[in-house]
């Protein structure tokens, strides 16, 4: 009987609750600078809930829809406004929202958080308008990305 091949073991970066507020921090840091009341959730890369917070102002469904854009991007490995399109009717992924026990949200406020080639979380912004919640999604990225790893 021929020898299996030993597995291969590879390291993939853990991302800490520590580095998490830190990216926590910045978006709604980034929220407050252009005064958009805003909810912020991170997740690790199982997709789990590991940092979030949300302004006072900010409405309660927010936070639902943070955690939603953080889930579907770190479920696709992209932002979650790239499924905007192909999820319209007559898209590719027409209905793919609904095809999950998860909430999907397929509008942008959703990116996932890369070392490497290897996913390590997602972040979700919601409280302002796409581009807003983009620029807030975008500042924890920045502030990720910026952490030297």
């Amino acid at each position: 009987m021929p020898k299996k091949p030993a597995p291969q073991q590879r390291h993939v970066r853990v991302l800490s609750y520590d580095e998490a507020r830190l990216v926590l921090d910045a978006a709604l840091a980034r929220a407050k600078e252009i005064s958009v009341p805003a909810s912020v959730a991170v997740l690790d890369a199982g997709r789990e809930l590991l940092a979030f917070g949300r302004h006072d102002l900010a409405p309660l469904l927010t936070g639902e829809v943070a955690r939603a854009k953080a889930y579907t991007s770190g479920s696709l490995r992209q932002p979650s406004g790239a499924l905007l399109e192909p999820t319209r009717p007559g898209g590719d992924f027409y209905g793919l929202q609904h095809g999950s026990d998860h909430a999907l949200i397929t509008f942008a406020g959703g990116m996932p958080l890369f070392d490497g080639k290897d996913l390590v979380g997602s972040v979700g912004a919601s409280g302002g308008s796409v581009e807003e919640d983009t620029a807030i999604a975008q500042a924890a990225v920045e502030a990720f990305e910026g952490m030297g790893k």
